[in-house]
């Protein structure tokens, strides 16, 4: 029997990229997975992909900055299929880069919006239900902003740190009902989101990383995976980095690298 048979998940922003990633891990491994995202085309098509490999699957419009209809979106799952053992609190946005004193107010309350009230609103509405059922995975999508910030993103990393908070605080208060609350911090991944990135500089973060590469969306599934099992059940609260190693590296690295490099060049 597959890891997630007869159980269903729910991954918020999973028409494209990571949650897209997580959607199709926990189906082929069984789950049947509500697939949810603004992007209507890109998500049916992402449904359509886990049924054309075995999968179940389903495709809802949601937009989790409105309370309604997140409660109205859980509702309809649990409605349909009785149950709701996995939830994963991906949509998001990257946001432009400002200096804080540039960085509007629309853009500021658009993050927190979707990142922080959007996982709250989720959070709450599945807990709800989760707690009846005495079981449930929630994971939290962070990010490694969250460990070092990033320059001129103010917005994201505040939002991913808040996330931590909502991660900790739900752990404490929904452990007795055999529901975890984790979160997962993604380095550097090939996605969408990071395309423009990567186009400029992927070699130069490749190097910079100890396993010699970016990641991809695949890496952050096989971690949600894991959380999303009946196996980490006795892991709540927590915060697992995909990075490769990426946030080990320091300027002092790089500093003994050129001096061992120098060195070899002498000899």
């Amino acid at each position: 029997m597959k890891k997630f048979t007869g159980q269903t998940a729910l991954v918020t922003g999973a028409a494209s990229g990571i949650g897209k990633a997580i959607a199709k891990k926990l189906g082929c491994e069984g789950a049947f997975v509500w697939i949810t995202d603004i992007n209507e085309k890109a998500g049916q098509a992402a449904a359509q992909e886990i049924r054309q490999e075995g999968g179940k699957a389903e495709f809802l419009p949601l937009d989790v900055r409105s309370a309604e209809n997140v409660t109205s979106v859980i509702d309809h799952i649990v409605a349909q299929n009785g149950t709701l053992e996995i939830l994963v609190n991906n949509a998001g946005i990257p946001g432009n880069p400002a200096p804080i004193e540039q960085m509007s107010d629309v853009e500021w309350q658009t993050m927190l919006d979707i990142h922080v009230n959007g996982s709250f609103y989720c959070l709450r509405a599945a807990a709800s239900h989760m707690k009846k059922q005495r079981y449930g995975r929630i994971i939290n999508m962070s990010s490694l902003a969250s460990e070092t910030a990033l320059q001129y993103f103010a917005h994201y990393a505040t939002a991913k740190y808040a996330l931590l908070g909502l991660t900790e605080s739900s752990a404490k208060e929904l452990g007795l009902f055999g529901i975890t609350v984790n979160a997962l911090k993604p380095g550097i991944i090939r996605s969408a989101l990071t395309g423009d990135l990567l186009d400029v500089a992927e070699e130069r973060l490749a190097t910079s990383t100890p396993t010699g590469t970016v990641g991809s969306p695949d890496d952050v599934a096989a971690a949600a995976a894991f959380l999303a099992s009946p196996d980490s059940g006795f892991l709540t609260g927590i915060s697992i980095i995909v990075d490769g190693g990426f946030r080990l590296v320091n300027e002092m690295d790089k500093v003994m690298i050129d001096m061992v490099a120098a060195t070899a060049a002498t000899e």
